[in-house]
């Protein structure tokens, strides 16, 4: 269980780095632009939004990383949730010819060692709540 929360917590790390990166380089600076989104172009307000995606599934990573090594019952749910927005977004990405082949394969292993019988026996007998 806790293979799968470092892998987890490193994926949410690696989004949130990935955001900050993208966010730096379409040059927003997130805490002072919130008042101009009504005079935001259309595709400034794409590369906007897709920062905010890649941080909040960055937080919402970590945060259930944390919640699995908890052995917390919710966690499995939110975790393969998660990895399937994940794996949908890889999808779309890969139609739009930006492939993410790493995020991809990791998402799809995360995938597989949730499915574990050992990791939901895990999840099953603890009702720990956090």
């Amino acid at each position: 269980m806790v293979i799968l929360a470092i892998i987890q917590i490193l994926q949410g790390l690696g989004l949130l780095g990935a955001g900050l990166y993208q966010g730096r380089l379409a040059g927003w600076n997130v805490w002072t632009r919130f008042g101009e989104w009504q005079y935001i172009p259309l595709p400034l307000f794409e590369s906007f939004s897709n920062v905010l995606v890649l941080l909040v599934l960055g937080l919402a990573m970590i945060l259930v990383s944390l919640g699995l090594l908890r052995l917390a019952s919710w966690a499995w749910l939110f975790s393969m949730t998660l990895q399937g927005l994940g794996l949908f977004i890889g999808l779309v990405n890969y139609v739009r010819q930006r492939p993410n082949y790493v995020g991809m394969a990791v998402g799809i292993f995360l995938v597989f060692y949730l499915n574990l019988d050992e990791v939901q026996a895990a999840l099953r007998r603890t009702n720990r709540k956090i």
